[in-house]
């Protein structure tokens, strides 16, 4: 790799992390200009004067603001995102319980748009301008213009016709209700700990409201990788290719592939940064009960601790899956982070 692509991931981090910095400085803003008393929201409207100013001071909300913030920035980077007003647990903990739920949906997710929306979009350029091309380009269509929670409803009325014994609530079926892993992850857990019917169960639970997120993302990855392909058919060095009798497979699963990948990887990036803060409504559908849906209850019962602890976390997200799609990018195009460390 040498160092220029020390250089390349160095620059990356560093602009990664002003991001996160000034994520956290617009949601403390955010936070503190929402009309309500935090304070008086977690005590209810029966509290004393002194009960509310009591926790206004443990809650530091009485320090000057630049104060407020380096204490919350501070406390966030070990993790401390105080205590919910409305539970009275810490934020952090409760975040631990459900985030894996949603980690779990968003990555079955992403490998249904993977391996749904790469191929079609392969063969949508192959067979251009074909029947078949305008079949794809029209379930694409249906896809990026469909709302999830409608493919939701779809799917469970599918099940409920059809599929009568498929469940469609929760994310286990009621007799292993109680199971607990180590991850939090019940399709890798009921592997790692031997237990293959959680596994399956699991995977049961997770079909259709993975499906039903996936249907956007693949209608996306679809027409970036249609539109990328042909593009690059046009080039150079694959009319040459071509010229040279090289099979029409060969060049296009080993040459033009690789090079239209980048456009798809960079939307799976985006969109896996997306759907851990979009996935509610799927997830309140299904009673999947993960991170988007208590970061929804969370900004309607306005837990002031709560809200901000979810939106850093989703931007962490955000970062972190784009530092690794352009590393990932990086590596398959040299010639991207050669061009930036000039």
């Amino acid at each position: 790799m040498g160092p220029g692509f020390a250089q390349f991931l160095l620059k990356r981090i560093v602009g990664f992390a002003g991001v996160l910095l000034v994520l956290a400085l617009m949601i403390f803003v955010l936070a503190r200009v929402v009309p309500g008393d935090p304070a008086r929201i977690a005590l209810g409207p029966t509290a004393s004067a002194e009960q509310v100013d009591q926790l206004r001071s443990e809650m530091g909300l009485d320090d000057p603001l630049p104060q407020q913030f380096v204490h919350f920035v501070a406390n966030a980077v070990q993790g401390d995102f105080g205590i919910s007003l409305i539970s009275g647990r810490p934020v952090a903990q409760e975040i631990a319980a459900i985030l894996p739920a949603t980690l779990e949906l968003v990555l079955a997710t992403l490998v249904i748009m993977l391996l749904v929306g790469l191929p079609l979009g392969v063969l949508a350029a192959r067979y251009r301008n074909t029947w078949a091309d305008t079949l794809l380009r029209i379930v694409s269509l249906l896809g990026v213009t469909m709302p999830s929670f409608l493919f939701a409803i779809l799917l469970q009325l599918f099940a409920a016709y059809f599929l009568v014994s498929w469940p469609i609530l929760g994310r286990l079926d009621n007799a292993l209700s109680g199971f607990d892993g180590p991850t939090g992850l019940h399709t890798l857990d009921g592997l790692l700990t031997g237990r293959i019917d959680v596994t399956l169960s699991a995977l049961q639970h997770l079909a259709f409201p993975a499906i039903a997120l996936a249907m956007s993302g693949i209608g996306q990855i679809m027409r970036i990788t249609r539109s990328a392909m042909i593009e690059h058919q046009r080039r150079d060095h694959v009319q040459t290719l071509r010229s040279f009798g090289v099979p029409g497979r060969v060049v296009t699963f080993r040459y033009l592939f690789k090079l239209s990948a980048i456009a798809p990887l960079t939307i799976m990036g985006l969109e896996f940064a997306s759907l851990i803060g979009n996935a509610f409504v799927v997830e309140l559908i299904f009673s999947w009960g993960g991170f988007a849906s208590a970061g929804l209850e969370a900004i309607l019962q306005k837990d002031l601790n709560a809200v901000m602890a979810v939106v850093l976390v989703s931007g962490c997200f955000f970062v972190v899956a784009n530092l690794l799609i352009d590393v990932l990018i990086g590596l398959i195009d040299p010639r991207l982070r050669m061009k930036e460390s000039r």
